[in-house]
């Protein structure tokens, strides 16, 4: 069966999202295939996640969906992950409900199509490198930011396909409501924080209080209870699974 959504997976962003960075190409692709629905979709951050792309395609109707890696090289681990994540989606899906047929491409490397792509990087010869770049050191690097607390809010796979993406986001929309900025709370978005069975994990330093099962439900309370009033929720600190 012929794909008629295609979802190019792109590794956890650290800074712009991928799905800029592909404009272009998916410009292409849309004029040249528009009876293909083409999306971005991330392992974890702030990107729409695979699940939520799969969601959409579903709800779309999609018959058929084709996840295809935007990396040029292969990644065992990121493989492992879709393959993963995929399998869940389908295992949690209700009974009875419409779902899409999903098939995983290749990697772009394994396509004769790739040696063309390099050769015309080569003859493309690229651009001088310049010892004018900003350098890799700054004065304004130097400070240990200052802050109360220090929340670490994982964006790992497991985390995303969680909800992650959306406690994140409730996350700095109560700290914002109550006026408490980077000097209160020091938020950072971080890859696995490993206790994946515990998703969506954050965890709350100097305090050293890690948190399961942050989802957007859960933040209001942690910013009223333990950021702004110092008492952690107890019934919500991670334990561990074998104990």
């Amino acid at each position: 069966m012929t794909a008629d959504w295609v979802i190019v997976t792109a590794p956890t962003d650290r800074g712009d999202a991928p799905a800029r960075a592909l404009t272009t190409a998916l410009g292409r692709l849309r004029a040249a295939r528009p009876d293909i629905e083409f999306r971005v979709a991330v392992l974890g951050g702030s990107d729409t996640t695979i699940t939520e792309a799969l969601d959409d395609a579903t709800g779309a109707g999609a018959r058929a969906v084709l996840l295809i890696s935007g990396q040029t090289l292969g990644d065992a681990k990121q493989d492992s992950w879709i393959a993963r994540i995929v399998g869940h989606w389908l295992r949690t899906r209700p009974a009875g409900t419409p779902t899409p047929q999903v098939r995983v491409a290749p990697l772009l490397t394994d396509h004769d199509g790739f040696a063309g792509l390099l050769e015309r990087a080569i003859d493309d010869g690229g651009t001088p490198a310049r010892t004018t770049t900003a350098p890799i050191l700054s004065p304004a690097w130097e400070q240990v930011p200052a802050f109360t607390r220090h929340v670490l809010v994982c964006r790992g796979p497991r985390c995303s396909v969680e909800g992650a993406r959306e406690s994140a986001a409730t996350l700095s929309r109560a700290l914002a409501d109550r006026g408490l900025g980077d000097d209160d709370v020091l938020t950072t978005v971080t890859g696995c924080l490993f206790p994946c069975a515990l998703a969506p994990v954050m965890a709350v330093y100097p305090d050293g209080t890690w948190y399961s099962g942050m989802r957007p439900d859960r933040v209001e309370r942690l910013v009223v209870d333990h950021l702004a009033g110092g008492e952690p929720v107890a019934e919500w600190i991670a334990r561990d699974l074998r104990g």
